[in-house]
């Protein structure tokens, strides 16, 4: 198979030569080169880039705000409460971005790690370590009698 592909080649008259602009009337491509007399299309530099004729080009149609929002943008693995309190009704103490993987909570761990959220309501007291806590979620966990440690 490998010794095929180093010997294929073109078929008979796939590959055609350039026409050469510019070598004399009798070469059919001579004097002005296929581009015409006058006007914006003769002249050197021209080129049809984002002219759509009458409609409205692309470039004016999209939205011009929030151009950069994905390049820097830091991606956490997001948790609620109510998630942790499933799993500490299941018998877990501790809380973190692997025991959430392995329960299948998490699909795939964000670069940045792991943040918790305040939605739902937690009412055992749980250890959890994380990224990053919303105020009102650190502050439910520490109500519940649990622990919060940032990593």
């Amino acid at each position: 198979m490998a010794d095929n592909m180093k010997n294929l080649e073109s078929a008979e008259g796939a590959i055609k030569s350039k026409d050469r602009k510019g070598r004399g009337i009798a070469t059919g491509a001579g004097k002005t080169c296929g581009r015409g007399h006058r006007g914006q299309k003769c002249r050197s530099g021209w080129a049809k880039t984002f002219k759509e004729g009458g409609q409205t080009p692309l470039y004016r149609r999209l939205p011009k705000r929030q151009v950069n929002t994905r390049v820097n943008r830091k991606e956490y693995s997001i948790v609620n409460l109510d998630v942790i309190q499933e799993l500490a009704e299941k018998g877990l103490a501790e809380i973190n971005l692997v025991i959430l993987e392995q329960n299948g909570v998490i699909k795939k761990a964000q670069p940045y790690g792991l943040k918790i959220l305040a939605s739902g309501k937690l009412s055992k007291a749980v250890t959890v370590k994380a990224n990053l806590f919303s105020a009102s979620a650190k502050e439910a966990i520490e109500k519940a009698g649990g622990k919060v440690i940032e990593v």
